[in-house]
């Protein structure tokens, strides 16, 4: 029992003992998982914060990295710009050219480019061997190198030629690299492309790329278009351009049929089977012969198939292949045959349309002189003068012009009359007084007028003259004065006439007629002032013009002068040096008037008992010789004016001078040294008139001491009045001083001396009354 009980003891403790340990094992086990539960959640919330410090992380490198690369983006698009803009500005400075700048450029490619469309189909069918037997391989290898290198400049000239767009030149270098890169550019580099390779050695098996350069076919009809504006207007020319345009299209329709017959011939031959090449006919065997023989042969075939569509059996087509060719040669020929017989009629009947239009007229104009008996000088005058104008016409016909004109904007209109006819307005005075708006409106009133040989154009002292300008266009044209038959000057084309009477409105001074056929554009007054009245500004500026004209005579405003003199200030119809014109005043002045301001002479006066005594004889003397020797020097000075006015104006008369001598009391030898001193500058300006002004050294220093000697000899006669008159005075004051008596005196002592003087006072009023009438006629008393 005690061994039951202590093993039931031993049992129960360690049934407790488990018991414990299992309980202390379970309080463990929750703290364990407490614990791990714990450091798993702290793990989450590290892992969280880990991930969000990595993404974070990712996302600041992210962020660096697209901001790295924003950078570098940004640094290339900058580079690129600045790039992009170096080369604008490279482009920009470059010359922009006009499509007629580089017409001959353009002649010269699409000549090279017509080469290359007739040598490639040769080359196509015949290869290298073609050129090899004429033994001008190098020189068509070095043709290719030129036009290689004069493509690549082709292009380049395209980039900076300007275009038209909807009938405006466009000049942008942007807008016209545009304009080259989406239109012709990939053609052009094409062409460029393929004559390159056509140097390559690797070529001759791929011959059919060399079709590609037909790409540059739309530059040479472009070229075409552009050749056709330009022989518009000229009928010969332009035919003859279409004649030859049609015979190279036949020619190179012939050369590219004989390429592919004589391709077909060599297919046939290669299947075995009967073929021209082969067959034995006039010429033999035709393919044992030379290259260039059989491209002969072939073209004597294909030039009576394709344009007269027959042949003479001596070539032939031998298989289905070549008679189907055959066949589509003959249906191309008729169909080109018949255009060209159709535009061949069409430019014949155009080169001869002028003619019948010409001959229409002359019939028509012939049957009325005839119906109505003019004389047949006048009929031969008008058959002339119409020949005459048709052949300077041309080919204008102003009625379709009209009918044109009409249809163009009223912008359009103003501009091509400003570019048309107002061209000679930039050569007159117009240009330089008026607006440019005014001139634009102007140049649609301008109007042609033809005159032939002998015709009066305007005419002086015309009352019904509609006082217009003239412009010369053509021809000749003579002007003379007034009615005179001396010519005076010859006008040409580019010079004008009448802008005196059209800017005053006063008659015409002078008379124009043209010696030949003459076409001018005119202006008329009226038209003038009627577009005038619309811009003020202008019209001021007209009537400046027309208050200068009419009472300063300043000719120079108008670029005019005289065409004798050559002087601004008169017209040749009121030269001095070839008309009389009187200067009324001034002769009157010069007779009448010495000087008007009367010299003043302070004398001492002294007691009358005194008066005629010595002591005054040297004031007396010295007042009176200054006074006398005045009036003399006076009138010398006069006479060497007239003289200095003589020369300037050669055929007026010398009345004013003689009759101031002659009432001065000169003697004869004065007037003998005067009329000598005239007669020589009279002489020497005679020799200056012969000569043109261009008066030579030797001329000039005989005229010099001419004067020096008319000088001279003034003060000669100068002094010897001088001591003349002082010898008088002293004997006068020697009589004076003697002692007087007028114990007797009479008046009949100096009635005499009253008389003369009395009788020399008549005298000279007559004679002042003679000169007046003489210039200006009246009653005097």
């Amino acid at each position: 029992m005690s061994s039951l009980s202590q093993q039931f003891e031993l049992q129960h403790r360690d049934s407790i003992q488990e018991s414990l340990l299992n309980e202390s094992s379970i309080y463990n086990q929750d703290d364990y998982h407490l614990e791990s539960s714990q450091s798993i959640s702290n793990g989450k919330q590290f892992q969280n914060k880990a991930k969000l410090a990595m993404e974070e992380r990712a996302e600041k490198e992210q962020q660096q990295s697209q901001q790295y690369i924003l950078e570098k983006i940004r640094q290339l698009y900058n580079d690129s710009l600045e790039g992009v803009s170096l080369k604008l500005n490279i482009l920009y400075q470059l010359p922009i050219l006009r499509p007629k700048q580089i017409i001959l450029w353009k002649l010269f490619i699409n000549l090279l480019t017509l080469f290359v469309f007739f040598e490639v189909p040769v080359y196509i069918a015949f290869g290298q061997g073609f050129w090899k037997e004429l033994d001008t391989e190098k020189q068509v290898a070095a043709l290719y190198y030129s036009i290689s290198l004069f493509l690549v400049i082709d292009m380049g000239l395209d980039f900076i030629t300007a275009y038209y767009k909807h009938g405006v030149v466009i000049t942008d270098s942007r807008k016209i690299a545009i304009n080259y890169l989406y239109g012709n550019f990939f053609f052009d580099l094409t062409a460029l492309i393929i004559s390159i390779a056509r140097l390559s050695l690797f070529t001759p098996n791929f011959r059919f790329i060399f079709l590609m350069f037909y790409f540059k076919l739309p530059s040479f009809l472009r070229f075409d278009d552009q050749l056709n504006e330009m022989v518009l207007l000229y009928r010969r020319t332009r035919v003859f351009y279409e004649v030859g345009k049609r015979v190279i299209f036949m020619f190179f329709a012939f050369n590219v049929f004989l390429c592919v017959f004589y391709i077909i011939g060599l297919h046939s031959v290669a299947s075995n089977y009967n073929s021209w090449l082969t067959n034995s006919g006039n010429f033999g065997i035709i393919l044992d012969r030379p290259l260039h023989e059989i491209y002969f042969f072939g073209f004597y075939f294909s030039l009576g198939t394709v344009s007269t569509t027959m042949g003479y059996g001596d070539i032939s087509p031998m298989n289905i292949i070549e008679c189907s060719w055959s066949l589509l040669g003959v249906m191309f020929g008729l169909i080109i045959f018949a255009n060209n017989i159709n535009s061949f009629q069409k430019m014949m009947e155009e080169y001869n349309l002028n003619d019948l239009k010409q001959f229409k007229y002359k019939v028509s104009i012939n049957k009325f002189m005839e119906q109505k008996q003019v004389s047949s000088e006048l009929q031969e005058i008008i058959r002339q003068y119409l020949n005459e104008y048709w052949h300077q016409q041309g080919l204008r016909d102003q009625e379709q012009e009209i009918l044109v004109f009409q249809m163009l904007a009223p912008e359009l209109k103003q501009e091509l009359m400003y570019q048309s006819y107002g061209q000679f307005l930039q050569t007159t005075f117009f240009s330089k007084y008026f607006s440019k708006p005014f001139l634009k409106d102007l140049s649609e009133k301008i109007s042609e007028v033809n005159y032939s040989t002998g015709n009066v154009i305007i005419e002086a002292g015309d009352s019904n003259d509609d006082q217009s300008f003239y412009f010369i266009q053509s021809g000749t044209v003579i002007i003379k004065c007034g009615n005179s038959e001396v010519v005076k000057k010859k006008l040409i084309k580019g010079d004008s006439f009448g802008e005196f009477a059209f800017m005053t409105g006063q008659a015409r001074t002078a008379t124009a007629y043209s010696q030949e056929y003459s076409q001018l554009h005119k202006i008329s007054r009226n038209d003038f002032l009627d577009i005038l009245k619309h811009y003020p500004d202008d019209y001021e500026i007209f009537c400046k013009l027309r208050d200068e004209l009419i009472f300063s005579q300043h000719f120079q405003s108008l670029g005019q002068f005289c065409w004798t003199c050559h002087k601004f200030d008169h017209y040749a119809y009121s030269c001095p040096f070839t008309h009389y014109i009187p200067e009324v005043q001034d002769l009157v002045e010069n007779a009448t008037i010495l000087n008007s301001n009367q010299d003043r002479m302070k004398i001492q006066r002294y007691d009358r008992k005194h008066w005629p005594t010595r002591t005054n004889q040297k004031t007396l003397v010295n007042g009176l010789n200054k006074s006398k020797i005045k009036k003399f020097a006076n009138v010398m000075l006069k006479t060497v004016k007239n003289i200095n006015m003589q020369k300037q104006s050669p055929l007026k008369k010398q009345s004013s001078i003689q009759q101031s001598a002659q009432s001065f009391g000169l003697d004869s030898e004065s007037k003998l040294e005067f009329n000598k001193s005239e007669s020589i500058q009279d002489d020497s300006l005679k020799i200056n008139q012969q000569d043109d002004g261009d008066i030579s050294q030797v001329q000039l220093t005989e005229q010099k001491d001419v004067e020096k000697n008319n000088l001279s000899s003034l003060q000669n006669k100068l002094n010897q009045y001088r001591d003349q008159q002082q010898y008088q005075i002293h004997q006068g004051l020697d009589y004076f001083d003697e002692p007087q008596n007028f114990k007797y005196y009479q008046k009949k002592f100096n009635y005499s001396n009253y008389k003369v003087f009395q009788g020399f006072k008549e005298s000279q009023m007559k004679k002042q009354i003679n000169i007046r009438k003489s210039f200006m006629p009246g009653t005097y008393t």
